[in-house]
C-alpha cells in the first residue's frame, strides 16, 4: 500500500507488525525508523484534523517520550486514514515488569531499583507531555512501553487530549479510558464524551502505574475485603477505598496478606500515594520525580544477590524474607535451581582434540625433474647410415674422376647414386625405424594428456576438506552445551510458571465475572468456542469466536491481564526438580551424541587423510612415470632426426 504524508511524501507499507481493535501497524520500506498505523474504520473529519495538528506540532522532545504522529497517512483521495510515527524497537508493555517470570525473561539482571528507576522515568514522561500542553487521558499498563534501560514511551497518542488551535477552550477530547486507571471524578460522570481532562486527572492514572511498579503489579484499590459486599476496583476508586492507606478510618479494604508493605517506602513517597488517592489536589509529576530520585539514590543491595535491591531504611532484604518465610520469589535468579553435572569437563574434552588445518597439495600438472639425456641411435642404424653415405660418396667420387673422359659420367653417376639410395634396404630400415619412433612419441604424448585429464583429484580433496568443517561444527555445538542447558532450563521453568499461572486463571470463570461490554450472549458465544475461564482467553489470539471482534478481544485480554496481576508465584520445587532431571537427561544425551560424533569425525578425517595422501602420492608417481615415457620417446625421436640430418636428408 502507498500512502501520502502532509507534504506529499510517499510511504510504502511492507510487513504487518501488529493488529488491534482500532487498526493495523505496518513497517515502511525505506524508512526503517518509522511505522504506519492504518485505521480499520476511516476516521471522521474531526479526527483527521486532530491528526494533522498533531503531525504539525511533532518535536524531538515529544518523540523522546511518545510514539507521536510525525506525519499523516492519506489515501489516493487525500483522506487521512492513519498516521506515521517513530518505530519503538526493543520496547515492551509496562505490565511485563510486574511479573517475576516476565522480568527474568526480558530484564534478567534487573532488581527492584529498576522498577523505581522506571517509575521515575514515567513521571518524567508525564511532566514533559504536560509541559507541551497535552493531557494523556487514556493511560494504562498496556499503552505505556518500557525498554531494558527503563526508558518510557507512550503509544496510542492519537487519543490524547489537546487544545484545538485558534479555538479558545475548544479541545480534541480523549473519549476513551480504562476504569481501573480513571480518577473517581471522571468515573462518576459515567461517560468520557466531551469531558475535559486535566493534569490533575492524569496524575491519578500516573500514580496508579507508579504504585503498580513499586508494588510488583498490585493495584492500589484492590485488596482483602473485610465486608460481605463485593467491592471491585472501579467501586473502590469511586468510594476512595485506597487499600494501603495508613490514615483512613473504618477501612473496608486492606492490603493482601502477602505483599510488599507500604511502610517499607520512605515517608515522602507514602505521602504522595495518600495525596494521589485520597485528596482532590494530587501531586504533580515533578513532585514524584523528586521523591523517586531520593528513593533511588538510597537503595541498598542484598549481600546474597545483587538482584535484590530494596529501600535503604529497611533492616533486612524483603525479597530474601519472602523466599525464606513464604516460598515466594519476586525476583528470579538461578540460585534455587541446581546446575547439571552433565556439563562438567566441557573444555577438557574439547581441548583433547586439536583441530589442525589439514591442507593437501594439489596434484602437479607437470612433474618436475631433469629431462633424460638424449640417447644415441642404435649402432645398427648408425652402420646403415654410414654404409649408405660411403656408397653414395663412392659413386659420386667415381663419376667426378671419369668426368674428363666424358661429361656423361657425372650425371650418370649421380643418377646411379640416387637410384642406389632410393632402392637401398638400409634406407627402408631407417625410414621404418623413424616412423616407429614418431608413432611411439605421438602415442606417449596422447597418453600423457589423457592421464593429466583423468588424474584430477579436486573432487576427492574437496570432499575431504569438508570433514574438518563438520568436526568444527560438532565441536562448536559441544561448546554451546552450557548455553543450550540454560535455554532448556529456562523453557522448563517458564512452563512450570505458566502451568501454575494457568491453574490460577482457570479459577476465574467468565460466567461469574463482570466484564465491561461482555454480556451473557457473548459469554455464551465464548463458552461455545471453548473459552470459559481467564486461562482460555489467550486462545482468542489464534482462534476466532463468532460475535467477538477485535475490540471485545482486547477487553478480554485486558481483563485477563488484570486478573493475572494478583497471581503470586510460589515455585513448585517438586515440578522444578522433575523438570531439571528431564533437562539434565536431555543435555547428557546430547553431549554423548556430540562426543561420539566428534570422536568418529576425527577418526574418519585421519583415515581419509591417509587414504588421500596415498592416492596423491601414487598419482604423482604414475604421472612422473608417464611423463618420463613422453620425454624418453621425444628424446629418441630427436636423436634419430639428428642422425638423419644433412648433408644427407634421409627423413621421408
Amino acid at each position: 500500500m502507498i500512502v501520502t504524508g502532509l507534504h506529499n511524501e510517499q510511504y510504502h507499507t511492507s510487513r504487518e507488525l501488529g493488529k488491534g481493535g482500532e487498526g493495523v501497524v505496518w513497517e515502511l520500506e525505506h524508512h526503517a525508523d518509522l511505522v504506519c498505523k492504518i485505521y480499520n474504520t476511516p476516521p471522521d473529519a474531526d479526527k483527521q484534523r486532530k491528526l494533522r495538528v498533531m503531525a504539525e506540532m511533532c518535536t524531538p522532545a515529544l518523540e523522546a517520550y511518545a510514539a507521536w504522529p510525525c506525519d499523516v497517512a492519506r489515501d489516493a483521495a487525500g483522506n487521512v486514514i492513519g498516521f506515521i510515527m517513530k518505530k519503538l524497537t526493543a520496547y515492551v508493555p509496562m505490565h511485563t515488569a510486574f511479573s517475576p517470570m516476565d522480568r527474568k525473561k526480558l530484564f534478567p539482571d534487573k532488581g527492584y531499583n529498576f522498577l523505581v528507576h522506571t517509575a521515575r522515568n514515567l513521571a518524567t514522561a508525564f511532566h514533559n507531555i504536560h509541559a507541551a500542553g497535552i493531557v494523556a487521558g487514556d493511560i494504562n499498563e498496556g499503552n505505556v512501553l518500557i525498554n531494558a534501560s527503563g526508558f518510557v514511551s507512550f503509544i496510542d497518542c492519537d487519543s490524547f487530549q489537546m487544545r484545538q488551535p485558534d479555538r479558545d477552550k475548544k479541545y480534541f477530547f480523549c473519549e476513551v479510558g480504562v476504569p481501573r486507571y480513571t480518577p473517581p471524578e471522571l468515573l462518576k460522570k459515567g461517560t468520557f464524551e466531551h469531558v475535559v481532562r486535566t493534569v490533575n486527572t492524569d496524575s491519578f492514572s500516573m500514580a496508579v502505574l507508579i504504585f503498580q511498579l513499586l508494588f510488583l503489579g498490585r493495584h492500589p484499590f484492590a485488596g482483602k475485603n473485610k465486608t460481605d459486599k463485593d467491592i471491585d476496583e472501579e467501586t473502590a476508586i469511586r468510594t476512595g477505598e485506597f487499600a494501603y492507606s495508613l490514615t483512613a478510618k473504618r477501612k473496608r479494604l486492606v492490603p493482601p496478606d502477602v505483599g510488599f508493605d507500604i511502610r517499607n517506602l520512605p515517608d515522602a513517597v507514602v505521602d504522595l500515594f495518600h495525596r494521589a488517592f485520597e485528596e482532590k489536589l494530587r501531586p504533580t509529576p515533578a513532585e514524584w520525580i523528586a521523591a523517586l530520585n531520593d528513593l533511588l539514590s538510597g537503595m541498598a543491595t542484598c549481600p546474597l544477590t545483587k538482584l535484590h535491591t530494596y529501600p535503604a531504611g529497611m533492616d533486612e532484604c524483603p525479597w530474601c524474607k519472602f523466599r525464606q518465610e513464604k516460598g515466594i520469589l519476586y525476583f528470579l535468579d538461578d540460585s534455587y535451581i541446581l546446575a547439571t553435572r552433565a556439563l562438567e569437563d566441557i573444555d577438557r574434552f574439547v581441548n583433547g582434540f586439536r583441530l589442525e588445518a589439514l591442507r593437501l597439495r594439489p596434484v602437479p600438472r607437470r612433474p618436475s625433474g631433469l629431462a633424460p639425456a638424449i640417447p644415441s641411435p642404435a649402432p645398427e642404424f648408425q652402420k646403415c647410415r654410414k654404409a649408405m653415405a660411403i656408397g653414395s660418396m663412392a659413386l659420386v667420387a667415381g663419376s667426378v674422376v671419369l668426368m674428363p673422359f666424358s661429361f656423361a659420367f657425372l650425371p650418370a653417376g649421380l643418377l646411379l647414386a640416387t637410384g642406389i639410395w632410393l632402392a637401398s634396404p638400409w634406407r627402408t630400415k631407417l625410414n621404418k625405424e623413424f616412423a616407429r619412433l614418431k608413432e611411439v612419441a605421438e602415442t606417449a604424448g596422447r597418453n600423457w594428456k589423457s592421464y593429466q585429464a583423468n588424474a584430477n583429484l579436486t573432487a576427492e580433496i574437496e570432499a575431504y576438506n569438508k570433514l574438518p568443517q563438520q568436526i568444527e561444527a560438532a565441536v562448536a555445538a559441544f561448546k554451546n552445551l552450557p548455553e543450550d542447558y540454560r535455554r532448556y532450563k529456562k523453557e522448563m521453568e517458564e512452563q512450570v510458571y505458566a502451568d501454575q499461572l494457568n491453574d490460577y486463571l482457570r479459577c476465574f470463570k467468565l460466567a461469574h465475572q463482570d466484564i465491561p461490554a461482555i454480556g451473557d450472549a457473548k459469554k455464551k458465544a465464548l463458552a461455545d468456542g471453548g473459552i470459559t475461564s481467564a486461562a482460555d482467553v489467550s486462545q482468542l489470539l489464534v482462534t476466532k469466536v463468532p460475535g467477538i471482534g477485535p475490540k471485545n478481544m482486547q477487553v478480554l485480554l485486558d481483563w485477563q491481564r488484570k486478573v493475572a496481576t494478583n497471581f503470586i508465584y510460589i515455585p513448585d520445587h517438586g515440578k522444578l526438580a522433575e523438570g531439571l532431571r528431564h533437562t539434565d537427561a536431555k543435555v547428557a544425551a546430547l553431549r554423548a551424541r556430540l562426543e561420539s560424533q566428534i570422536r568418529k569425525g576425527y577418526q574418519d578425517a585421519e583415515y581419509a587423510k591417509m587414504q588421500l595422501d596415498n592416492k596423491i602420492a601414487l598419482t604423482e608417481l604414475r604421472m612422473a612415470e608417464q611423463h618420463a615415457l613422453v620425454q624418453r620417446a621425444e628424446a629418441e625421436l630427436a636423436a634419430f632426426e639428428k642422425l638423419l640430418a644433412p648433408p644427407f636428408r634421409f627423413k621421408p
